[in-house]
């Protein structure tokens, strides 16, 4: 397989506008006359470096001017757009966060700049984006065919260990938008690219903005790209203009084979240790929910507290039978009793994977604990994600899980809460089933991926909110990028009017929102749809089993 890379290395001036159409006009030009099928924009592409002006055009990703151009040229011209960076306002806080849009113009990853660069070369160049932005603290990668993409942002480049981790992942191009200055440009940009590229037998591509001698901060220029040899394939000027590549990933294979540093490392005396919210280890995953859990309580008052999807173990098929265990009597069904009752609260157990004794069969099982930290409900998820989409994503639950067959619903201060797991959101017949239950709110345990969950997290959500005219919880692991499957995140709280009332973002992160059961009555009041619905041309039944 080969990749077509194309750098619009552009000159940055003034006008956002300006900078937004120059921008779309070469990723035209990089698809149609030069058919690349990954474009990259350099680090903030949209207004001069400086901190006035990238104050002066934050924005949310992905509702603003920028992410919808971007996204719209993706689409338009069938490519994948690796958008540089923009300066990303969110909750108050400002990142330098890159974004990537597939062929079909969603948004498949988000990356918020690691490293920030604060540096000073005596009578030269002073930067400081500690003083303007807050670091991210998340790997993100994506995928075109079967090749695995990481993302840094400009000084990320300097911090091998962040390009190793990447490796590990499994990544076979490391893509950095950055805007160096010509000082360090010249002593540091081409070395950089080559030891990133020769220390993890990769390809790596650095993708500068066009050198403007009446910037400020003057960029170095020449985007370049780098073969897992460690040999410059194609470089600019430092003028305007295209740098065009052909990835060969066969030559990934040569030079690992040839060269085997990856097998050769001595893992007796050191390791590479890649942070993750959810990994391996199940006691860890466990502990760091209890954690989350008290912290929800004791510092944000919490009286129901709710987990995600497979909490305890890595999502996988292959994963799920080693962490499955009995309920009640396993490890975390004992830590998540021991907790609400020490607490004093409901717990909504996420799910984890269930051994049953009595069929030997494993479940996706959700678990309610009551204050007293006695087992409330158990829910096993009913349909099971068996999907096939060409070019995302091919999961079959089925494979080593048994769909569950029947619903489950707690009593909690006076609200009656129905039971789903991430796939179950997708049927509106099982929510309608909760309603006609008399259930007030929905809570559904789940982990979308970076597929589906752009495009259908919050409108699944609200969907079933406006639908059952009910709260609806859906709560995510946070996402982990060096993890087999990659979760979206994006925890949310809809209310009945099918307002999103508390999201979070991919980060790890406790949502908090207050549920107000008059606000359920008052819209089921004011728009009756349950007592205008035509049961005599329709209606959803439960079947007996």
């Amino acid at each position: 397989m080969t990749i077509k890379i194309a750098l619009i290395q552009l000159r940055v001036v003034e006008s956002k506008e300006k900078n937004l159409k120059n921008a779309i006009d070469l990723i035209r030009i990089a698809k149609k006359e030069k058919d690349a099928n990954v474009v990259v924009l350099p680090e903030c592409f949209n207004a001069p470096y400086t901190a006035d002006t990238l104050l002066n055009v934050a924005e949310e990703i992905p509702t603003g001017e920028t992410c919808r151009a971007l996204s719209n040229a993706a689409r338009d011209f069938g490519v994948h757009v690796v958008g540089g960076s923009i300066v990303e306002c969110l909750s108050g806080r400002l990142y330098n966060t890159c974004t990537v849009w597939g062929p079909e113009g969603d948004l498949v990853a988000t990356y918020r700049k690691v490293h920030l660069c604060d540096s000073s070369l005596s009578g030269k160049t002073t930067v400081a984006e500690t003083k303007l932005f807050t670091a991210g603290s998340q790997y993100a990668t994506f995928t075109v065919g079967e090749t695995r993409i990481g993302l840094g942002i400009c000084w990320d480049m300097r911090f091998a260990e962040f390009a190793t981790a990447y490796r590990t992942m499994g990544c076979d191009l490391l893509i950095y938008p950055a805007v160096c200055d010509v000082p360090t440009g010249e002593q540091h940009w081409e070395l950089l690219a080559k030891a990133r590229a020769l220390d993890n037998q990769a390809f790596v591509a650095f993708c500068s903005p066009a050198r403007d001698t009446h910037a400020k901060l003057i960029p170095y220029g020449h985007s370049l790209v780098v073969d897992p040899w460690g040999r410059i394939i194609q470089r600019a000027t430092e003028f305007q203009e295209i740098v065009v590549a052909d990835l060969v990933l066969k030559e990934l294979s040569d030079v690992r084979k040839r060269i085997p540093v990856f097998e050769q490392k001595r893992s007796d005396l050191y390791e590479l240790k890649v942070g993750c919210s959810v990994g391996a280890n199940k006691a860890q995953n466990i502990e760091n929910a209890l954690t989350k859990i008290r912290s929800a309580v004791t510092d944000k008052g919490a009286r129901v507290v709710a987990l995600p999807e497979c909490f305890n173990s890595p999502y996988g098929t292959q994963h799920f039978p080693a962490y499955a265990e009995e309920i009640p009597s396993g490890e975390t069904s004992r830590s998540l009793a021991a907790i609400a009752k020490e607490l004093g609260i409901y717990l909504i157990g996420g799910t984890i994977p269930e051994k049953c004794p009595t069929d030997n069969k494993l479940y996706n099982t959700c678990t309610v604990w009551s204050p007293e930290g006695a087992l409330l409900a158990t829910y096993r998820k009913i349909h099971l994600f068996d999907i096939n989409i060409p070019g995302g994503i091919t999961f079959r639950e089925s494979d080593v899980l048994t769909g569950g067959s029947k619903l489950a619903t707690v009593a909690i201060d006076g609200a009656r809460i129905g039971i789903g797991i991430c796939y179950d959101i997708r049927f509106d017949e099982l929510a309608r089933l909760y309603r006609n239950q008399g259930c007030d709110m929905l809570i559904y345990p789940g982990a979308f991926n970076m597929k589906t969950g752009p495009l259908h997290w919050e409108l699944l959500a609200r969907g079933r909110a406006n639908d059952t005219q009910s709260y609806v919880a859906t709560i995510s692991p946070a996402r982990d990028p060096s993890a087999g499957y990659v979760a979206w995140g994006h925890s949310m709280v809809v209310d009945p009017w099918a307002k999103v009332v508390a999201e979070a973002n991919e980060e790890e992160a406790t949502v908090v929102a207050d549920v107000n059961l008059q606000t359920v009555d008052e819209v089921r009041a004011q728009i009756p749809i349950f007592s205008q619905r035509r049961t005599d041309l329709y209606a959803t039944e439960a079947l007996e089993k």
